[in-house]
């Protein structure tokens, strides 16, 4: 598979300045339907980042491409029901205070439906903190681990509801800056 690029940028107060047709089709094909153009241009990039750890991560990252005029790329996973996605974002800065954002589909597979992801699937009461980088979930509030085992462990493949998922950041995504292979820092 080729990889697919969606695009957007952000002002310099963190306002969705653009978004291109392929972003746009990807939030189609994620059954975000209300990610239309008409609804994210000119609004804040924060109305739509769940987390506060994940918010922080971010503004980071914003501030570092900023002040040194320099690229970042991350890797992250943007997984969706039936579908684990490997990402990377790339962050590069732009003129008076923008940065141009550049999100890569490096591959995907298939796997088995996590209703844990889809947006639609009745929730409980109970609260499941997901790493938003990564997807691996806090399991008993003491050990970060992947998905696929958290879902084994907690039986929520037969489940009829599942607990709300809180974004948030793990330990190894939260960590220091490492290089990655396009020479760009990552965190």
């Amino acid at each position: 598979m080729d990889d697919r690029s969606f695009d957007y940028a952000i002002d310099r107060d963190d306002r969705i300045a653009s978004v291109s047709d392929p972003w746009l089709e990807f939030a189609r094909e994620n059954r975000a339907f209300d990610l239309t153009r008409e609804c994210v241009v000119g609004q804040s990039l924060w109305r739509f980042v769940a987390g506060e750890e994940t918010r922080r991560l971010y503004e980071g990252l914003f501030h570092k491409v900023r002040s040194r005029a320099e690229s970042i790329s991350l890797p992250f996973r943007c997984d969706s029901p039936d579908r684990f996605r490997f990402m990377r974002l790339r962050l590069e800065s732009g003129p008076r205070g923008s940065i141009d954002c550049r999100g890569v589909l490096l591959r995907e597979q298939e796997r088995p439906v996590f209703s844990i992801l889809d947006r639609a699937f009745p929730r409980t009461e109970a609260h499941l903190p997901m790493c938003s980088l990564c997807k691996r979930v806090l399991a008993y509030g003491t050990r970060w681990i992947e998905l696929e085992d958290a879902i084994r462990e907690l039986h929520l493949f037969d489940a009829t509801e599942v607990p709300e998922v809180d974004y948030s950041v793990c330990d190894d995504c939260a960590g220091t800056e490492r290089p990655t292979p396009d020479g760009a820092a990552a965190v």
